[in-house]
């Protein structure tokens, strides 16, 4: 690796680094030299975006999702030069391939790249660790070598979920989830999330005619957007949201739809302010919403496209797959099958089941305590802390981590959980990642001064 120095090492080419990298580069004055460090083989993909099931949709409109807020029909405007598989144009209310979204990303770094020769440089690897250095910082990489720079961005997204043990498997992304399933086999899915619903419906579409259960504490599942965007949505926070504790807030929510609102209308209506509202709880708050009103949120806030939702009911009717609400108390993992030991609410007594195989759906880890290397590092150095509930780094409202290095180290995306919460879909990302690549370039511009 090279000696030279880079101005900004972003850390992780998912969808955060991607897009920081890309505000970076339109924002960019001659010379910049930003270093794009990404695991996989290209950025732009991370977990959501890199799958290439068709079935696997984008949770909201392409209007959402665009990389400009200036410019809101930029997906829109990407989609219109593609077709789905029938051959029909994309309408611009519709909820495409995740996959897609994966290609746009890529694109538009690349376009923003090439029309800014030699100040990114792509580089496939691992950071393991970070260190101060005269001048700003030095990671180092798995491979054994070095990469030197004065500001670093902890993009890394969300941790990788527990591995595989036997016919039990931990990760639902990876490849080996479902190789070898056999078309009949009984399945057990832990949660009943989007990933649930992402995974029923590849199985699906596999073929899959066994059947599945699908198994929560709550046994929620998403709910669907409406076919097109509600007529007369909310674009200004309601103003009863904006004060009082959370008990209040829910009162008036509860209230207001009572009342005739539309209830996604509203969620629409906070979308933009949710990190605000989260920043004006205090801890006390943030841990009762995290112990009682997160899944309910979390079901109401992130929603399924309606064609998915219609499959699942599908495969709920057809008796395919079965919404169970249980707690799992022991795990007893085979090479062929695994022995699940369950309770049902109230209840004490065990149930015990044998499945063919369990698939852990309930998401990406989102704690820095889940075991990935860097993160383990940073904390054994004293380089970066936990946040207080134990969601992520600790991070101030600039998103710096907390710690030695906080004038040098900062980060976006799920890493910064903690501190806006409301950070693992686009928009907030795009928000907050605008802000940091402004705030980046200030300091460098500020120290050449």
């Amino acid at each position: 690796m090279t000696n030279s120095i880079h101005d900004i090492a972003v850390i992780g080419g998912g969808a955060s680094g991607t897009l920081l990298s890309i505000q970076l580069l339109r924002r960019a004055t001659p010379g910049l030299r930003i270093a794009l460090i990404e695991r996989g083989p290209s950025p732009g993909r991370g977990i959501a975006y890199a799958q290439s099931n068709g079935d696997n949709l984008l949770n909201t409109r392409p209007g959402d999702v665009t990389l400009h807020s200036d410019q809101p029909d930029h997906f829109a405007r990407w989609l219109a030069g593609r077709a789905d598989d029938d051959g029909k144009p994309y309408a611009a209310h519709a909820f495409v391939p995740r996959r897609l979204y994966g290609d746009y990303l890529a694109e538009q770094l690349a376009a923003d790249a090439q029309a800014r020769p030699g100040m990114l440089t792509l580089l496939q690897g691992e950071v393991i660790d970070i260190a101060r250095s005269t001048g700003g910082l030095t990671l180092a990489l798995a491979d054994g070598g070095t990469l030197r720079c004065r500001l670093a961005v902890l993009a890394t997204g969300h941790a990788p979920p527990s591995g595989r043990d036997g016919a039990f498997h931990g990760d639902p992304w990876s490849p080996d989830a479902l190789a070898g399933l056999a078309p009949d086999e009984r399945l057990l899915i832990i949660g009943t999330g989007l990933t649930m619903a992402d995974l029923a419906t590849t199985l699906d579409a596999r073929g899959h005619r066994g059947r599945i259960v699908a198994m929560s504490r709550r046994g929620l599942l998403p709910r669907s957007h409406p076919a097109l965007p509600p007529a007369g949505a909310h674009h200004d926070m309601p103003e009863a949201f904006t004060r009082g504790e959370l008990s209040a807030r829910l009162k008036a929510f509860r209230r207001m739809v009572r009342g005739g609102e539309s209830w996604s209308g509203l969620m629409h209506a906070t979308r933009a302010h949710n990190a605000e509202l989260w920043h004006e709880l205090s801890e006390a708050q943030r841990r009762r919403f995290l112990r009682h009103l997160r899944p309910w949120w979390d079901v109401h806030r992130h929603r399924l496209p309606p064609q998915v939702a219609e499959r699942i009911a599908g495969l709920r009717e057809a008796g395919r797959l079965e919404i169970r609400r249980g707690r799992i108390a022991e795990i007893t993992p085979a090479p062929d099958h695994v022995d699940v030991a369950w309770s049902a609410p109230g209840t004490a007594e065990i149930t015990c089941e044998r499945f063919d195989r369990v698939i852990d759906c309930r998401g990406p880890r989102t704690d820095p305590d889940s075991g990935a290397r860097l993160a383990r590092a940073l904390r054994d150095s004293g380089l970066a802390g936990v946040d207080p509930l134990g969601l992520s780094f600790a991070t101030d409202d600039a998103d710096r981590v907390s710690g030695p290095a906080a004038d040098r180290l900062f980060a976006l995306g799920p890493p910064t959980r903690g501190r806006h919460w409301e950070i693992t879909a686009m928009p907030d990302i795009r928000r907050r990642g605008t802000a940091l690549a402004e705030r980046l370039l200030g300091l460098l511009a500020a120290d050449e001064r």
